[in-house]
């Protein structure tokens, strides 16, 4: 029994030896993640002609009751608890004082895009990643057009200059994007910066949909 005692020890300890090593070699390439709920953002074109208000998904605060309710008792709830809206964006034209809507349309991402920029002319948006969720999914990179309607998405393996395993990690997110702009009405450059703080930028036209 003895013998046996200190073999099951030996073993316990080996594997406590191997879970601490995959805690410390990690902890210096994942970081913990910490995220604020998603609220509603506004993000203006560089000339400020244009305006854009994102407004996160909502969902009511009874909502998981509601899910989790028996058949008899869902009843009891009303419209406001179970109805989820959406992610969605307004355009807007700034005219002097005042401020035209252009089109009020929802966006693909699960809860709210993490950055958007906005074309000078109005004609385009593009966003980037979604929020508490930087670098995975198919909307890391998303184009609309000038009546907000999905042109293109990507993943970031399909326009990466870098691979994936270069960048900083984290929980939740792959820490890839170091800016984003419009050089012309039909370009934009992207920044992407590594986990060694290499940088380099790729030119991307929204009329062909291709990187250089």
């Amino acid at each position: 029994m003895v013998e046996v005692y200190r073999k099951n020890l030996k073993k316990n300890m080996k594997v406590r030896f191997v879970l601490l090593f995959i805690l410390v070699f990690f902890a210096g390439t994942i970081h913990s993640d910490v995220w604020d709920p998603p609220s509603i953002k506004s993000y203006k074109s560089e000339n400020g002609q244009f305006l854009l208000k994102v407004y996160p998904t909502e969902i009511p605060e009874n909502y998981s009751k509601w899910l989790s309710a028996k058949p008899k008792k869902k009843s009891k709830f009303s419209a406001e608890d179970t109805a989820i809206v959406h992610c969605h964006a307004i355009l807007y034209e700034i005219y002097n004082s005042d401020t035209i809507k252009i089109w009020d349309k929802k966006l693909i991402n699960r809860f709210a895009p993490n950055f958007v920029i906005v074309a000078n002319d109005g004609k385009s948006i593009v966003t980037f990643d979604n929020w508490s969720s930087l670098g995975y999914g198919v909307d890391v990179m998303v184009t609309y057009d000038e009546s907000g309607n999905m042109v293109k998405r990507y993943n970031l393996e399909e326009f990466s200059p870098f691979p994936i395993n270069n960048y900083s990690l984290s929980i939740t997110s792959i820490w890839w994007l170091c800016g984003a702009k419009y050089i012309s009405n039909d370009e934009i450059e992207i920044c992407f910066s590594d986990d060694k703080d290499n940088t380099e930028t790729r030119i991307y036209n929204l009329s062909t949909k291709e990187f250089r």
